[in-house]
């Protein structure tokens, strides 16, 4: 019987060399490096803390002098809840008093999980109490925890940190070593692939993370070396070469890689050239298990208690006796300095193995000697172990009453403090109820007069602001075609003056034109005293997508201008979809669009300023339907505009460039209808070739 436990993380060594070292035969403890010690820890957790606020506590725990004096100053001061109090506290005992662990844990188990840092601390509770059964060798309640454990989460909670990972692969770890220790060989080794699976999921998930990354690695070679552990100590020689093999070849990565922690490979080398020996021992290959034997004891590992009982374990197994008598006396020398108890399970192991090894050398007084002390003290050790669980039970039963007189003495607190809140409120209320009904009363009619000016104000400085645009922008728009009425009508009424037919014609189409230029600027401004009002638009229309294209295509006139090439782009689906919104609005929105496209390509009166006054420009409307939208899309070759104008285009009286006619309202109408039809108009800022004015409407 071989034994080994985790030397390298303990929190006080004295501590550690006293507890039961060998209690655990040959138990391996996968949370020595995470949740069980990971207050412990030296490398993995600091650095791991996403969405959850773990380090800051995490770090004044890991350089706590005491534990639970730290927990309870953490706790009345409010910085840790009971969960997280409960968790370290369980984490601390662990070791040196299970009973008192399991009991913590218990407890904190049946507490209801309120917040995200409840679920955070309740898993890991969970997770450290299946390696508690396990590590007791309780193993069939173990196997049922770990179960409840896997099954109670989901794989969103377990990716949200690197412990809740390590806390499910120890669930899972112990399900695999569980199994091999009740005999079940073949769902023992279904768990550990399972195992093995999930540390590769993990450790590519921590891609972005260096040292999670790199920390899986030593997670594998750590749970080969379990696996190899559990195999041997149940004497299945086959399972454990086989994981020996593994774990060789993954402590030949972690020497490989410089950037895999390492803090632990002198406990794994320790750990497979013990099992090494064995194995090659039992399988006949005495020369090569005499060199994995000389490579173990190489190990500084090998000066500890517990290597040296390992020692004489493998000496006995290859009847190397006189070796092992030696090695036998100086680890009772060792015990009997740090005062351990020969209870129970040290008589079965250390002075079993005394025994054996005086009896394989020959020295049956001295191994009658031995025999006789196993029996002289085998009434004494159950007396210290009974003592031991008393003493243990009455240890557990002073904190629980202690745990009842705490939360009575808060229950009182916080009844007189709820009591005395109440009061606070009730007074508070009558007091800010009496002061508001008499602010509210004497301030209601200065309120209300108040906002009456301020209303009657801004009416005012908007009735004058709109005033002065009104006067500025129309009487340049009206007096431009009034001009050309007059001469016109100077010209046909003067009985001197003759005119053949082509002038005649030329003066017709001129006063016919002017006189529809003041009609469109009297319907404009009607139409933007309509968006001012806000009124609500009907949508009672059905008609058909292609119908208000070309209907706007009518109103607008494009199609029909000199200076352009006008396209219309329209798939059949145009023609079938019907929407449901105001036809009218509809289509004087898009016509708007429409002609602001034909008015900005080039026309005559931009002459002179605009470089492309004399090439042959281009319109086109895209009609796009989708799902949910319908786009029209009006794109031009025209002179275009600015980015950082591409809102203010669409502000009242707004002109970007002084040659071109207009009132600079027609953008404004047009968005005004389309967002009061459930739409909207923006300017596309990333079309450079022009300008692209893009309408939606809602497809319903």
């Amino acid at each position: 019987m071989l034994f080994f436990c985790f030397l390298s993380l303990s929190l006080c060594p004295k501590m550690y060399q006293h507890m039961s070292l060998l209690k655990k035969t040959f138990q391996f403890s996968w949370i020595g490096l995470v949740a069980t010690v990971m207050l412990l820890s030296s490398c993995d957790n600091a650095q791991q803390s996403h969405d959850l606020e773990f380090d800051r506590v995490h770090n004044i725990m890991r350089y706590s002098d005491s534990i639970p004096r730290t927990v309870d100053s953490l706790m009345a001061l409010g910085e840790i809840n009971q969960m997280c109090a409960d968790f370290y506290n369980m984490s601390y005992y662990m070791s040196p008093n299970v009973n008192r662990s399991s009991a913590i844990a218990d407890s904190a188990l049946m507490r209801p999980v309120v917040t995200e840092q409840d679920r955070f601390y309740h898993f890991l509770i969970a997770a450290n109490n299946s390696e508690l059964e396990y590590t007791s060798r309780h193993y069939e309640s173990g196997l049922r925890k770990a179960q409840q454990l896997v099954n109670s989460v989901d794989t969103s909670f377990i990716n949200r940190h690197y412990l809740l990972q390590t806390g499910y692969l120890l669930a899972y770890s112990n399900l695999a070593l569980s199994y091999i220790h009740l005999e079940r060989s073949a769902e023992g080794e279904k768990y550990m692939q399972q195992v093995m699976k999930l540390i590769d999921q993990f450790e590519k998930t921590s891609v972005n993370d260096s040292v999670a990354q790199h920390n899986w690695a030593a997670k594998r070679t750590q749970f080969a070396v379990a696996a190899m552990i559990s195999y041997c100590n149940m004497r299945q020689w086959d399972g454990a070469e086989a994981w020996m093999n593994r774990a060789e070849k993954y402590l030949q990565n972690m020497a490989d890689n410089p950037r895999v922690d390492k803090s632990h490979y002198p406990i794994f080398c320790y750990q497979v050239s013990c099992v090494k020996s064995f194995i090659l021992e039992k399988a006949g290959h005495h020369q090569e298990a005499a060199q994995a034997y000389d490579d173990f004891m190489k190990n500084p590992l090998s000066k500890s208690v517990v290597a040296r009982i390992n020692s004489v374990s493998y000496l006995n197994s290859s009847h190397r006796y006189e070796e092992a008598e030696r090695n036998i006396n100086d680890v009772e020398t060792v015990m009997g300095q740090l005062g351990m108890k020969m209870d129970l399970e040290t008589l079965n192991g250390i002075v079993k193995l005394k025994f054996d090894a005086h009896l394989g050398a020959g020295h049956r007084d001295s191994a009658l000697a031995v025999a006789t002390r196993i029996l002289d003290r085998l009434d004494s050790a159950e007396v210290w172990q009974r003592r031991d669980k008393t003493a243990e039970l009455a240890t557990i039963y002073d904190m629980s009453k202690k745990d009842a007189e705490i939360a009575e003495k808060e229950a009182k607190i916080n009844q007189m403090r709820i009591v005395v809140l109440l009061i606070v409120i009730v007074l508070l209320l009558v007091f800010f109820f009496i002061y508001a009904f008499t602010r509210r009363r004497a301030a209601a009619s200065l309120n209300q007069k108040n906002e009456q000016l301020l209303i009657a104000n801004a009416r005012a400085e908007e009735a004058s602001r709109m005033k002065t645009r009104f006067i500025q922008q129309i009487s340049h728009e009206f007096r431009t075609p009034l001009n050309v009425l007059s001469g016109f009508a100077q010209v046909l009424t003067d009985s001197d003056a003759y005119l053949d037919e082509s002038l005649r014609q030329d003066a017709n189409r001129q006063i016919l034109e002017n006189t529809n230029r003041i009609t469109n600027l009297v319907n404009k401004m009607l139409e933007l005293s309509d968006v001012s009002s806000r009124t609500v638009i009907d949508l009672t229309d059905q008609v058909s997508v292609e119908q208000i294209a070309t209907d706007a295509i009518d109103a607008s006139g494009i199609d029909d201008a000199d200076h352009l090439v006008f396209e219309m782009q329209a798939g059949d689906e145009a023609s079938s979809v019907r929407i449901t919104t105001n036809k009218r609005a509809a289509v004087r929105a898009l016509a708007l669009l429409l002609d602001n496209a034909r008015k900005f390509t080039a026309p005559a009166e931009a002459y002179g300023h605009h470089d492309a006054a004399d090439k042959k420009q281009r319109a086109v409307l895209k009609v796009s339907i989708t799902d949910t939208l319908v786009q029209f899309i009006v794109e031009d070759t025209g002179m275009g505009v600015p980015a950082n104008q591409a809102e203010r285009i669409f502000d009242e009286f707004v002109q970007l460039d002084e040659y071109y006619d207009g009132t600079g309202i027609g953008l404004t109408v047009a968005r005004s209808f389309a967002r009061r039809l459930g739409g909207d108009v923006k300017l596309d800022t990333t079309y450079i070739a022009g300008a692209r004015f893009v309408m939606t409407l809602p497809r319903k």
